[in-house]
């Protein structure tokens, strides 16, 4: 098989300048001991090695044990180097919580392709974006996800626009053509597999193990290549603050496919300590309540929204949830009286947390008084992070001040890959510039007041107002639209579009059109306001305080 384009064992495109100062970062986190020169396929077959017996996955298509699990991931490598892939691949990757999906993921690594993590809600307009970018020579997704194919979705779609020489699917038939479509590999029963024939090559330390996916605040998804050593420094911090063991049971109930569950400790931190990764398919409180019964879960994640749902069912569902020790909470502030009712109907400890995919990572401590714990996202992971708050001129601002978040560390990423390679997201003196707003405590603890850049956060999905009112602008009758976020008890925030059409427009037909343009579900505007004119502040500008407080003023004549 020929590929194009290709990216040689795992690298991500920069500048010789940045390449320069990416290698001598890494050489001082190296020398100081907080990155380790091992892989994340490394440090997994020595964990796996000592804890053989143990149990490591339990999801809906497989319990592995951690010999099984070693010994299924070298078979998947070697099928997929059978098929054609090799070490520098770009593979899209959209799968269920599964056992396939994590076996899916390190069998890529161990040849040195690169997967790039897509979101279950994803469809045709992010995946043509995406292909544009990496130039990916395969894919590999599943045929029923909460419903919906993302195969069909791939195959259904213009060859020319996507280029794909490979498919892969975890059920349904196999074909071939062009793009041939081949069944993933079985996974293990009740025996071990047998040993792959060949040993397969590892990726280097230093080269990029996967790409997350920000949506940031442009139209084009942000590719974040993580690299090996310093991603699984980052899980291992994480861990380590959690206090994650080889007797923690971790419940994935938000998809892996997201930084906070896949590392933040999330399964790859819980496997790396030994421990146990139980996947679930949704967050829904019935599917998670029972696996966390059934399984003596004794952590998981969740969002504040999340929390909101649970903490609303624990009022009458018979649930037995004794196993469960702790609920970390990310993405987006938890209310503290919410806190305090789910921490009391659970009989767990809340620990708040703060992270993005491009670095950082903070969360409060096992021991943190409640204040802190439920009022704060408490101090970084690891003691080589360095984190500030500044004003617009990049000048340290004092405890209790806000200002932006910028931050730097042995696991911060060293620059984005595709359309925003060239962004300028670091400061002269090699802070990450986060986009976040937030203050210092006088003990240290930060608290996140909301981004520079507006965004929505719902359920725990970025969603970019700009990139929805260029969607909304591509509808035939819609001269203007404003998007912005609204407080709602369900969603954390809901997102509202104001527009003014030449016609009637409701929800349903902008809905409908969303989903003809392929755009996914989680970007549809939840409510839509037609008016005759959008309010303006003198210099021009669309004020959207004054489409808040309109918005405010409907929902409270409805109420």
């Amino acid at each position: 098989m020929q590929h194009r384009g290709r990216h040689h064992r795992g690298e991500f495109r920069m500048s010789a300048g940045a390449r320069m100062r990416a290698q001598e970062i890494l050489d001082a986190y190296e020398a100081s001991g907080h990155l380790r020169r091992r892989s994340l396929c490394e440090e997994l077959h020595e964990v796996c090695l000592r804890h053989s017996e143990r149990r490591a996955v339990v999801a809906p298509d497989a319990e592995l044990s951690y010999r099984q699990l070693d010994l299924t991931i070298a078979h998947w490598a070697r099928a997929f180097l059978e098929a054609g892939l090799s070490g520098g691949d770009q593979v899209l990757v959209q799968l269920p919580n599964s056992a396939a999906y994590l076996v899916s993921l390190f069998a890529l690594m161990r040849i040195g392709a690169v997967p790039t993590l897509m979101l279950p809600s994803h469809r045709h307009s992010e995946l043509v974006r995406l292909a544009r970018q990496l130039r990916p020579v395969a894919y590999i997704g599943g045929r029923d996800q909460l419903g919906f194919d993302c195969v069909a979705m791939v195959e259904e779609a213009d060859p020319q626009e996507l280029d794909i020489r490979l498919l892969y699917a975890d059920a349904g038939p196999e074909y071939a053509g062009p793009a041939p479509c081949h069944r993933l590999p079985p996974l293990p029963g009740t025996a071990d597999p047998e040993p792959p024939p060949l040993p397969v090559a590892g990726p280097g330390h230093r080269d990029a193990a996967l790409n997350l996916l920000s949506g940031g605040t442009t139209s084009e998804p942000k590719i974040i290549p993580r690299v090996h050593e310093a991603y699984a420094c980052n899980a291992r911090a994480a861990a380590l603050r959690c206090g994650i063991g080889p007797d923690s049971v971790y419940l994935a109930v938000l998809s892996s496919s997201h930084d906070f569950p896949l590392a933040q400790p999330g399964v790859l931190g819980t496997l790396l300590c030994g421990g146990t990764a139980v996947m679930c398919a949704s967050a829904a409180f019935d599917e998670a309540f029972a696996a966390i019964e059934a399984n003596r879960v004794t952590v998981t994640a969740i969002v504040p929204a999340v929390a909101q749902l649970w903490n609303e069912a624990l009022e009458w569902y018979p649930a037995q949830l004794s196993s469960l020790r702790q609920i970390l909470i990310g993405a987006a502030r938890l209310d503290a009286e919410l806190g305090r009712s789910l921490m009391a109907r659970t009989g767990a400890l809340i620990q708040q947390g703060y992270g993005l995919g491009e670095g950082i990572t903070t969360f409060t401590r096992l021991d943190d008084p409640e204040l802190v714990a439920l009022g704060t996202q408490g101090t970084p992971i690891s003691d080589g992070d360095v984190l500030r708050i500044v004003d617009p001129q990049g000048r340290q601002l004092p405890a209790g001040v806000v200002g932006e978040i910028i931050e730097k560390g042995p696991y911060t990423f060293l620059g984005y890959h595709g359309a925003h390679a060239d962004d300028d997201c670091f400061t002269a003196d090699g802070f990450l510039r986060t986009g976040d707003r937030g203050y210092l405590d006088a003990d240290g603890n930060l608290v996140v007041c909301g981004r520079v850049v507006e965004q929505i956060n719902r359920l725990g999905e970025n969603v970019s107002p700009h990139e929805i009112e260029h969607f909304l602008g591509l509808i035939g009758g819609v001269r203007e639209a404003a998007v912005f976020g609204a407080p709602d008890e369900e969603l954390g925030e809901r997102t509202v579009a104001v527009i003014v059409t030449d016609g009637p427009l409701d929800r349903r037909r902008v809905m409908k059109d969303f989903e003809e343009q392929g755009i996914a579900r989680y970007k549809v505007p939840d409510e839509v306001i037609v008016v005759d004119a959008i309010p303006r502040t003198n210099i021009g500008k669309v004020d959207k305080e004054a489409l808040r407080a309109m918005t405010q003023q409907r929902t409270e004549r409805t109420d």
